[in-house]
């Protein structure tokens, strides 16, 4: 309960008396003294005029008192804003200047006029950052650096709301921070891709002059950059060197690459180079071991580039040359050894290709399959649904004798069901996870074999059991082919698993055109061998008639770009529009000038990118600035909510932009 108070002119120890007063008259009143509570009643009224008097002075003299106290704070904080030590302004939204103090005056140098946006005097102030709600934002200005904290000051009803920004001069961190980064420690390794392979059809002395010369290039250019290069076998290096020269590097595309190829011997054979290099490491040790993944996937990927890694980042240079075949069979040999006591370790084989499969996806898929039969294994494959592309083999597979290759494809859902502590899961035709049939059965398990053609990406399987990846072969199906060689005395190709297997060449090598080397004709000699037909082979490939006018469509309306690279596509939304922009892309190379050529369709929410190429081009490295990838011939890539035309814009960027990059090398 609230205390009663008084008049508001007594303080409260005066109400006590002035109540006290009040009920002594009242009870003299009643006693019959009528004039001396009349004399205390006036007694009484002079004091309370008084009183009031003196409230009403003090009242006037707080009050002045007040305002004068208030103009002074106003005065100080004025006088503080304009003289405080760190330089203040303030903007609105756009930018425009409403405010600022001599500091902030000191840091332009001349005088600021308002309703100047900042932008006039700080070309790079981000002015978007303020209304992120981002706690700072970085300026430069001139040699000086500024971190530069604001808040946001609300305005009245009818008024815009502002920003006070405070300017901190950061060039000292700043200096310190970019002094520490430049003189971090780089580790580079280098390994000569073909030193094994040209090195024997070249005499001991051209090959020590070659490595001679190769060793000198690398010394200068360790050199260049006050570094140092060691050599530590016949054909791989080590090289130090500080962090800020690596964006020169980075700049000129790491030409030493093309440098080295400039050195070649008397039948034209040269040498190339794979460069891997670790940044930004916590320690020598996990530099060297960026260094490390950075080659691996250089190497990965088919050579002759160079790879930068960082904890969370990799960026790819170089790739333009096709990669060397390896004529030993050696790792062949090392692979169906390793894959056979893998097997022989398991209780099933659960075996998945990428999305969308292809002819060498199921083809390889067969070959896994007709290993692990042949080791007793039961064996299945994932594969959730049949696209155009695979139409005809799994008709042929539904008219074998035998059923067991049908009952063998299963979906995701019964694979899971299939799955035990011991299960071996075998990814063929691609390295990327997500990439395959079975994305959540290849990450659950812990025995996982990897074998793959494709130049490697930067999404990878960690920790496989086994992996072979080898950019050179035609295909996984002649990869898998060389295994099965080596497993002679257990495995017995039946007709249709070595036509799949065939079949599987074919489609990677268009008919043993493009990518084909020695060892993809051995391959095709063992299949031929084992029982593969191929005019059957070639009747897997057959289409109707509307799939032919619908090629014919695209072709008729190509378009050609840059002098040697044609670009189509197909408006309508078909089932078979992949297979169809695979075999159109294709088809245009065989036009006069083509080097290159590149077909889009629509698949469901996405627009689909067929590119191939002569290897004059790569269509690899095209397509990889837009998120797709593949080999130098052969690549593809998917974008996600584009129309056609938006698609084919953003294509011709990416392949000027090659062009440019190639314009720069040379």
């Amino acid at each position: 309960m609230k205390p009663f108070k008084g008049p508001r002119f007594l303080i409260e120890e005066n109400s006590i008396f002035f109540y006290l007063s009040i009920a002594f008259i009242l009870v003299i009143a009643i006693l019959g003294n009528y004039i001396i509570a009349l004399v205390s009643f006036l007694v009484l009224l002079l004091a309370m005029r008084n009183s009031v008097d003196k409230y009403e002075k003090r009242k006037k003299e707080l009050n002045k008192y007040l305002i004068e106290f208030t103009n002074n704070i106003d005065d100080m904080s004025r006088k503080t804003l304009l003289n405080f030590p760190i330089p203040l302004l303030i903007i609105n939204r756009k930018g425009e200047i409403y405010w600022y103090n001599s500091k902030f005056k000191d840091i332009v140098g001349e005088k600021v006029d308002h309703k100047e946006n900042v932008v006039d005097y700080f070309k790079s102030f981000p002015l978007k950052d303020l209304q992120d709600n981002k706690n700072s934002v970085d300026v430069s200005y001139g040699s000086k650096e500024y971190n530069v904290l604001f808040n946001e000051v609300e305005g009245a009803e009818d008024e815009e709301n502002l920003y006070m920004l405070y300017w901190l001069d950061n060039t000292k961190f700043t200096t310190l921070r970019d002094l520490y980064n430049d003189e971090k420690t780089v580790i580079c390794l280098i390994e000569i891709d073909n030193y094994d392979e040209l090195g024997k059809d070249m005499d001991k002395m051209e090959r020590s002059l070659i490595s001679g010369e190769i060793e000198k290039k690398l010394d200068t250019f360790a050199k260049r950059m006050n570094g140092i290069a060691l050599k530590y076998l016949d054909d791989r290096y080590i090289l130090f060197f500080e962090n800020k020269y690596l964006e020169n590097l980075e700049a000129k595309r790491f030409d030493i690459l093309e440098e080295v190829k400039d050195l070649k011997a008397e039948n034209g054979d040269y040498f190339t180079l794979s460069i891997g290099i670790g940044i930004n490491a916590k320690t020598i040790s996990q530099l060297y071991d960026y260094a490390k993944g950075a080659l691996d996937i250089a190497l990965g990927r088919g050579g002759d580039q160079a790879v930068v890694k960082s904890s969370n980042k990799v960026r790819y240079y170089g790739g333009k040359s096709r990669a060397v075949e390896k004529r030993t069979k050696v790792k062949a040999r090392m692979i169906s050894y390793a894959l056979r006591q893998i097997i022989s370790q398991s209780s099933n084989v659960i075996i998945t290709g990428h999305k969308v499969g292809d002819m060498d996806s199921f083809g390889a898929s067969m070959g896994i399959y007709a290993i692990a039969k042949g080791m007793n294994r039961k064996a299945h494959i994932v594969l959730n649904d049949i696209n155009p592309a695979l139409d005809n083999i799994y008709e042929r597979a539904k008219s074998e004798e035998s059923e067991e290759y049908i009952n063998s494809i299963v979906n995701t859902e019964t694979a899971k069901k299939l799955m035990k502590e011991d299960t071996v899961v075998v990814m063929v035709d691609t390295h990327k996870p997500s990439f395959t049939e079975a994305a959540e059965i290849v990450a659950e398990s812990e025995k996982v074999v990897m074998i793959d053609h494709h130049r490697r990406g930067e999404e990878y399987i960690e920790n496989p059991l086994l992996d072979y990846l080898e950019p050179y072969a035609s295909s996984t199906s002649e990869l898998i082919t060389e295994i099965i060689h080596y497993m002679d005395d257990l495995v017995k190709l039946s007709k249709f698993e070595s036509e799949a297997l065939m079949a599987g060449i074919m489609v990677d090598t268009y008919n043993f055109t493009f990518k084909t080397g020695v060892r993809t004709f051995e391959a095709a000699s063992y299949l031929r061998r084992a029982g593969a037909d191929t005019v059957s082979v070639k009747k897997l490939f057959s289409d109707d008639i509307k799939v032919w006018k619908l090629k014919s469509d695209i072709i008729n309306r190509a378009e050609i770009v840059f002098d040697d690279i044609a670009i189509s596509h197909l408006d309508d939304l078909v089932n078979e529009g992949v297979l169809i922009a695979s075999q159109s892309a294709t088809e245009l190379l065989a036009v006069k000038g083509i080097e290159a050529s590149f077909v889009l369709v629509k698949k469901e929410n996405e627009i689909h990118i067929s590119g191939r190429s002569i290897g004059d081009i790569s269509v690899h490295l095209i397509l990889e600035k837009l998120g797709g990838g593949g080999h130098l011939t052969s690549a593809g890539a998917q974008l996600e909510g584009k129309t056609i035309d938006e698609a084919k814009e953003m294509l011709k960027k990416a392949i000027l932009k090659y062009k440019n990059d190639n314009k720069k090398k040379g």
